[in-house]
């Protein structure tokens, strides 16, 4: 029997790898309704999201989910050296669970009531035990992924 090979996936129009746990933060703007924006790219290379709404989670291709955003916009690529595989999995196993919207509910366990940035930090804590911020039972904002001393900054990219 032949080993599976790993599909290569570049960030469009880059010679940037993606891989499965791949953190992209979208800058507050007119795309994000001024407030940023937050996914995980989850396995087989399909970016998971939970916004407003009903459905509030969402799969999508990369192409899909940068097709929301305006020409010009900046999204920044952000990555763990470790744990990415297994948020990245935790996440694909378990985002059918959120149920709402929600960013007055603070209790990192509850991935029922979530919201993008909580989101996140939840697939890292549940699927790799890695604690993105040093408090996750509190309001999570965009500087909390951004400046998080877990996830590196390997590229700002914009969009075309």
């Amino acid at each position: 029997m032949t080993p599976k090979k790993s599909k290569t996936v570049y960030f469009p129009n880059t010679s940037i790898q993606m891989f499965p746990g791949d953190v992209l933060y979208s800058s507050v703007g007119r795309s994000t309704y001024f407030v940023g924006h937050s996914v995980i790219i989850g396995e087989n290379y399909i970016v998971k999201e939970v916004i407003p709404g009903k459905p509030g989670w969402h799969m999508l291709t990369l192409d899909q989910f940068l097709n929301r955003h305006h020409k010009n916009d900046h999204i920044t690529l952000l990555r763990s050296s470790s744990g990415a595989q297994a948020a990245a999995q935790w996440i694909t196993q378990n985002i059918q669970h959120f149920k709402q919207y929600n960013l007055l509910n603070y209790n990192i366990h509850n991935l029922q009531k979530s919201y993008c940035y909580k989101f996140i930090i939840q697939a890292y804590l549940h699927g790799a035990n890695i604690q993105l911020v040093k408090n996750p039972n509190r309001l999570l904002l965009p500087n909390d992924i951004k400046k998080s001393p877990v996830l590196q900054r390997v590229a700002v990219i914009r969009v075309t």
